[in-house]
């Protein structure tokens, strides 16, 4: 019996040890998942725990699983986490036994949700329902509705709009945000894993463009396969034109790809469809995407015959570069080639660049037969302009093309009509606060006259010239830390050297007549079509090596001094001046007498150097008149007058000792024997200066006159004002003491002023105090002989009048628009705006290219010019240019605006160049209507150009012109 009990504790002890090992080995593999599924917060089975758990606990507390009536803050919203039935107890995972493994069926991302109305979990479904304002959250997927979905089942979100029925129409509709990316739909179901979609009625806009569908379906790429669609950069709900596609592929951020379509205007469909259509995207930090520039076509009848124009390629290159690559190609032969490029560098700089050349034949059948009537014309056109930044900057402002280019090739009246160009590329750089350097290269063009003949531009001049300079500012030297008031601590002394190489096709005109130079010259190889005239050569390689025989380097120095200045009877300023001054040459002249009057000239391949200076005094004051009225608005009338004479000595440099000129004996042909002065650097000719002392006094008197008026109203801040009636009339000349004749110089008269708010006057006269006697030899139409005898004297008047120049202007515009604010501080930009940069650059792009934007804010403006202008040199005759300009503008509404430009020729007694232009803003469309009737060429009179076309640039090629050209007659 005993033994049996025994026994039987043994096996109980057993089996109860079993069961413990058991429970206990339970426990710990129950902790272990526990712990699992607290630590993995994106498990999509910790959602559904999460969900059932919660639910059960709401459930054993009572709890009204609706959320009825507790809207905002009271709905959970944050991440749905593994077991928040733990959680609410207070409980911690065990986090040491967080398993590593990842479950296939794991959420990349943690799900959020809120609703303002009510959440309900349903356990069974394991489903989420959020009304009022829903909001869920995964990664960088945001989507609102009035009524979402979440099935942790399937891993799905649906959201759909609920019916308004006070407003009659669905509201809360859903809005699917994907990154940047926001798509207002319909109805939209939504899959967490695969991320595909499903959604009816989807609006979202992509570029410049929005696309429009009903059904549409969303892979896994991002990619959107929309039926029923439409595309249109129209951003109304009901658009004013859009392409209907039955299929559109939209290729994730890149492009729409379409199947057949046809274009839909004002809800009219046209006929024309198309078999498929590539829209790409622009991106958002680049200049645009790469692509094919279709060509305009047409004819020209008097011209180049059937053409292809303006097709090419555009070149995205990257953010801050970009280039358009087009040609041309004409039936006759002709073509052209052109490239364009636009940079920018934040901050730093921004540019454009346009490169042009034109191959043109003749379209006579024997003229190009015989190789003749053909043009080569180019154009090169680079902007660049720095940004203000550190000790040095470079700027450039080119424009450089062939003679015939503008009158062959240019659109624009102004660059038709322009008969000169300059261009110019510098360097700029400061060294510290006293040293200075810069470095140029110009070009200046005149593209000469044209031909009645050929109907083309002759004689055209190009001068080229490379400039450097290098300088130290003035310093007082004897007032280095600051000085302390002394009579000679205002002496200043700087240093500037200047460098310039100029080559040119006007070559310069040769003087050896003996009238001029009194010798004759021996031995000389001249070009007789260069004897006192200037002979003009074609500008290219084959007359190089004769425009460097002709071209010239010179190097100019100068010691730029200011002396103290001082007071005489308290009112007289007397200002002494002394200046030293030099230039370098690459070649000098030798002179040998081979004759009793003739002299033998040598060209010398050597550097040398010539100095001057000279010393003087000014001498200057100022004095008022006053006339007193007494009116009920005229106060007084002031007359202020500012008289100045100044003294010039410069000494004799003609001596041996300076080394500057040879003294040679003649004998001329009467016998009488002359010295002559001639210079080792400069040569003989006209305007060749002879070396000789001048004692020069220069006079000058100024003259300006102001009204003083009493203010209109009485609780003005000023009691009286001031109003300028004449702003300057100054009379100016110079008197040489030591010439040997024709001593005083031409008088000089020069005003200015402003008549009330808005008329500008200015006037110039020239006047030649000496006679003139007319050349027996010379037929018709001569200058004449100056003489040093006085015109008064001669009966020929106080003076003769050499030139004369009047203009009058003015403008009109409303108070209070635009135009009249363009002093004022724009406004500054918003630093939170993310768009700030771009429209930035938006306006620095207008900036630079006023013509081509519109401003409608401008109610009207009228600007009106009257031109006069005389010239008479000599016995000559006078020519005469007189004319009037006016221009201007009119809104005739909000977004219709009228532009013209017209004038009046008194001289040819006709129309000067007029232009009547009409623009018109039809939204997401541009219509511009430009008609030139008159015209200073028969060519260009009549022209007219209609555009009708979509503002987007992404669609620029839809639109319809009609125009007729000064080279294109056919109106294509």
């Amino acid at each position: 019996m005993l033994e049996l009990k025994r026994k039987a504790i043994i096996i109980s002890s057993v089996v109860v040890a079993f069961l413990l090992f058991s429970t206990v080995a339970c426990v710990q593999q129950r902790s272990k998942g526990s712990g699992k599924n607290q630590g993995k917060l994106k498990s999509s089975t910790s959602a559904k725990q999460s969900a059932d758990s919660l639910l059960t606990v709401q459930k054993q507390a009572g709890a009204d699983t609706s959320r009825a009536g507790q809207p905002g803050a009271s709905v959970p919203r944050g991440a749905v986490n593994a077991d928040s039935t733990l959680a609410n107890n207070g409980l911690s995972a065990d986090s040491t036994a967080a398993d590593t493994l990842r479950n296939p069926d794991d959420l990349e991302n943690t799900v959020e949700y809120t609703a303002e109305d009510s959440t309900i979990m349903d356990a069974v479904l394991k489903q989420v329902h959020l009304y009022g304002n829903a909001e869920v959250n995964y990664g960088t997927i945001n989507l609102k509705a009035n009524y979402i979905r979440l099935n942790w089942v399937t891993n799905e979100v649906y959201a759909v709009g609920t019916y308004d029925s006070t407003a009659k129409k669905m509201a809360g509709e859903p809005i699917f945000q994907d990154g940047p990316e926001t798509y207002n739909t319909k109805e939209i179901r939504y899959n967490f894993k695969s991320k595909k979609a499903l959604i009816q009625g989807i609006v979202t806009q992509e570029g410049d463009g929005n696309i429009r569908g009903e059904k549409v379906k969303k892979d896994t790429e991002g990619n959107f396969y929309i039926r029923h669609s439409i595309y249109t950069t129209c951003n109304l709900t009901h658009p004013h034109y859009f392409i209907n596609a039955p299929k559109i592929k939209m290729v994730n951020k890149k492009q729409v790809i379409s199947g057949p379509f046809n274009l839909v205007i004002s809800d009219v469909p046209l006929p024309i469809a198309l078999p498929f259509g590539f829209f790409p995207f622009p991106k958002k930090k680049e200049n645009g995407t790469s692509g094919v520039i279709f060509p305009t076509y047409g004819e020209e009848p008097n011209g180049r015959g059937f053409y292809l124009r303006d097709g090419g390629y555009y070149f995205a290159i990257n953010e801050y570069v970009n280039a358009i690559l087009t040609g041309q190609i004409y039936s006759n032969g002709s073509w052209g080639l052109g490239l364009q490029s636009t940079y920018i560098k934040r901050y730093q700089y921004s540019g454009n660049i346009s490169l042009r050349f034109n191959k043109n034949k003749s379209s006579d059948e024997l003229q190009r037969t015989l190789g003749r009537g053909g043009t080569n014309d180019f154009s090169i056109v680079w902007s660049h302009a720095p940004k203000p930044r550190g000790n040095s900057q470079f700027s450039a402002n080119v424009n450089v093309s062939s003679n015939t280019y503008n009158q062959q090739q240019a659109f624009d009246v102004n660059r038709y009509t322009s008969n000169v160009a300059s261009s110019s590329v510098q360097y700029n750089r400061t060294f510290g606060q006293y040293m200075r350097a810069a470095a140029s290269l110009r070009v200046n063009q005149n593209f000469g006259q044209i031909n009645p003949q050929s109907g083309l531009r002759e004689g055209g001049k190009t001068n080229v010239s490379s400039d450097f300079s290098f300088g130290v500012n003035q310093i007082a030297p004897f007032a280095l830390k600051g000085g302390r008031g002394r009579w000679y601590e205002s002496f200043r002394l700087g240093l500037d050297f200047n460098g310039n190489y100029a080559l040119a096709n006007a070559l310069t005109a040769v003087d050896t007549s003996y009238n001029s130079l009194g010798f004759v010259i021996t031995d000389a190889k001249i070009d007789t079509t260069r004897l006192n005239k200037t002979k003009v050569v074609a500008f290219n390689l084959n007359n190089l090596p004769e425009m460097l025989k002709d071209a010239q380097f010179t190097g100019r120095y100068s010691l730029p001094i200011s002396l103290p200045n001082f007071k005489v009877l308290r009112f007289v300023n007397i200002t002494p001046s002394m200046s030293l001054s030099g230039e370098v040459f690459t070649k000098q002249y030798r002179y040998t007498q081979t004759g009793r009057d003739s002299i033998k000239i040598d060209t010398l391949r050597k550097v040398g150097t010539e100095y001057s200076y000279n010393f003087g005094a000014g001498m200057n004051t100022r004095f008022y008149g006053t006339f007193f009225f007494g009116g009920k608005r005229l106060e007084a009338i002031r007359h202020t007058v500012i008289p100045s004479v100044s003294f010039t000595y410069t000494p004799d440099f003609t001596g041996e000792a300076f080394g500057f000129y040879e003294r040679i004996q003649v004998v001329d042909k009467k016998g009488n024997v002359r010295d002559l002065s001639l210079s080792k650097f400069r040569g003989v000719g006209s305007g060749i200066g002879n070396g000789r002392a001048s004692s020069v006094i220069s006079f000058s008197l100024n003259n300006s006159f102001e009204m003083k008026l009493k203010s209109k109203s009485d609780t003005a801040a000023q009691q009286f004002e001031k109003v300028s009636l004449l702003d300057n009339l100054s009379l100016g000349g110079s008197y040489n003491l030591m010439a040997d004749s024709l001593n005083l110089s031409n008088i000089t008269i020069n005003a200015n002023a402003r008549i009330g708010r808005n008329l500008n006057l200015n006037f110039n006269m020239n006047l030649d105090p000496y006679t003139y006697v007319a050349n027996p030899n010379v037929v018709g139409n001569q200058v004449g002989t100056k003489v040093n005898k006085y015109a008064i004297t001669s009966g020929q008047g106080l003076a003769n009048l050499q030139s004369l120049g009047f203009t009058l202007g003015t403008s009109f515009s409303p108070k209070g628009s635009s135009s009249n604010n363009n002093t004022a501080n724009p406004a500054t930009t918003d630093p939170n705006d993310p768009n700030a940069a771009a429209k930035q650059q938006a306006k620095e792009f207008i900036a630079q290219n006023p013509e081509l934007y519109v401003d409608f804010n401008i109610p009207w403006n009228v600007s009106l010019n009257y031109n006069f202008g005389l010239t008479k040199p000599g016995l000559s005759k006078a020519q005469i240019i007189q004319a009037v300009q006016a221009t201007g503008d009119l809104s005739l509404s909000k977004n219709l605006k009228v532009t013209l430009s017209s004038g009046f020729d008194f001289v040819a007694f006709q129309p000067t160049i007029t232009q009547l232009s009409l623009t018109r803003d039809l939204h997401c469309w541009d219509m511009s209507f430009s008609w030139t009737p008159f015209a200073g060429s028969a060519a260009r009179a009549s022209n007219y150009s209609f555009t009708l076309k979509v503002k987007s640039a992404i669609l620029q090629d839809l639109k319809v012109t009609r125009r007729r050209s000064f080279y294109d007659r056919s109106a294509y």
